[in-house]
């Protein structure tokens, strides 16, 4: 096997490499919060005191969305905040939140959490990608001399 054949050959899975790791982050990477995944179920009932308390610490800025079938008081950090069925909270990176729900009779709903791609993450998988494509490109200019 040829020089060449072995650099286009390794510039290429660079390139594949980059791109796989920018479309993780595009489509996998917002929907990975720690120890939530995409969100956590509510469920209020006589077992729990119609209470639930769901602590959220933000890594990278966290978007959480609050969303049940009836009306809920709600807490951050112990302070009241509302009575509400749906509720938006953005947190910063490093920021901890223990958020309590109560209510006076069953209820059930959803936290949906995403959080934003940090800038660093973007900027290796773009590196990555384009140290690939230079690579191929260099490998074939050469090849033509």
């Amino acid at each position: 096997m040829s020089k060449f054949s072995l650099l286009l050959a390794l510039f290429s899975m660079l390139t594949l490499v980059g791109l796989a790791y920018l479309l993780f982050l595009e489509f996998v990477f917002p929907t990975l919060v720690p120890f939530h995944g995409g969100g956590e179920g509510i469920a209020l009932n006589s077992a729990n005191n119609y209470s639930q308390q769901i602590p959220w610490e933000a890594y990278s800025r966290l978007h959480l969305t609050l969303q049940t079938n009836e009306t809920v008081e709600l807490y951050s950090n112990g302070e009241y905040l509302c009575d509400c069925t749906s509720y938006e909270f953005n947190l910063e990176p490093g920021e901890y939140v223990l958020v309590r729900l109560k209510s006076d009779s069953s209820v059930s709903g959803r936290f949906t959490a995403w959080q934003e791609i940090p800038y660093e993450k973007q900027a290796l998988g773009f590196a990555v990608f384009l140290i690939g494509l230079a690579g191929i490109g260099m490998s074939i200019t050469a090849v033509k001399r």
